[in-house]
């Protein structure tokens, strides 16, 4: 994998979608892979310049037909998307939807190179991602254009009965693409949600919101904005 500084990609390849995380000394970067298979790919670094791919999630996903290219038509293009990567009391984490199959995977280890357990989450969490709180309540954030939190149960199997479940934003602008690709984080006592948000007529953006509290009301807007020299204006 070629490596290279200054103005020029970091990785001369398609890793869209990122999420990273960092334990100890060490990052690590999940990508969308679509209809890959292995899939769920796992780059390393310890410069956050430097990658090396580190495993795969799955050799594969499902036995579907069109995964088994068996059908006639595959899916490209559809298979998982917008990974959430997380590390918690030893264990990693990663979750995702599978556009052709309509389902939430959750897979763990407690090594990164394996081997990954597979389970599933019961409902379809667009985008989603993870958050592992202070009090050992789990929660997962997801949508495009009204975003959700929902409580997870203890066995991240399925929502918490009786738990948090809202609507933190929604987006009511005229837009190409709205808020979506959720990256949620607790830093200081303060939630984090960050966001691709793509208003009508402008380059795509970055959008963060915050609150101090789950049930409070979640502030922000478009943070980061550049046209990257023309290459951020293509239209849907």
């Amino acid at each position: 994998m070629k490596q290279v500084t200054g103005e020029n990609p970091v990785i001369y390849s398609d890793y869209p979608d990122l999420d990273i995380i960092r334990v100890e000394d060490t990052y690590y970067m999940v990508s969308t892979t679509m209809h890959f298979m292995p899939g769920g790919v796992i780059l390393r670094s310890y410069d956050l310049l430097h990658w090396e791919i580190a495993s795969y999630v799955y050799e594969t996903l499902d036995d579907t037909p069109g995964q088994c290219l068996t059908d006639g038509k595959g899916v490209y293009g559809k298979g998982m998307w917008a990974a959430s990567l997380r590390y918690h009391n030893g264990r990693f984490y990663v979750c995702f939807v599978a556009n052709d199959t309509g389902k939430t995977y959750l897979y763990t280890a407690e090594d990164v190179a394996g081997p990954w357990k597979k389970n599933l989450i019961e409902g379809f969490y667009h985008d989603s991602s993870l958050l592992f709180d202070d009090d050992g309540r789990v929660y997962i954030a997801y949508g495009n254009r009204e975003i959700y939190i929902t409580e997870l149960n203890e066995s991240l199997t399925a929502p918490k009965e009786g738990g948090l479940h809202r609507m933190a934003l929604k987006d009511t602008e005229n837009v190409w693409l709205g808020y979506e690709g959720a990256h949620f984080y607790k830093i200081n006592g303060i939630y984090y949600l960050f966001f691709i948000h793509w208003p009508k007529d402008c380059p795509r953006t970055e959008a963060c919101f915050c609150s101090d509290s789950l049930l409070g009301e979640f502030t922000g807007g478009d943070v980061l904005s550049s046209d990257l020299d023309g290459r951020n204006r293509a239209a849907l």
